[in-house]
């Protein structure tokens, strides 16, 4: 599945976290 905020796949922005703007903070509140 895909990240609705950045595109990327779910799994890697919950792996690296390399959002600085807080994009996988936003993902993980959600």
């Amino acid at each position: 599945m895909k990240c609705p905020f950045c595109g990327y796949d779910e799994t890697k922005v919950l792996d690296s976290r390399p959002a600085s703007n807080g994009t996988s903070i936003r993902r993980r509140r959600e």
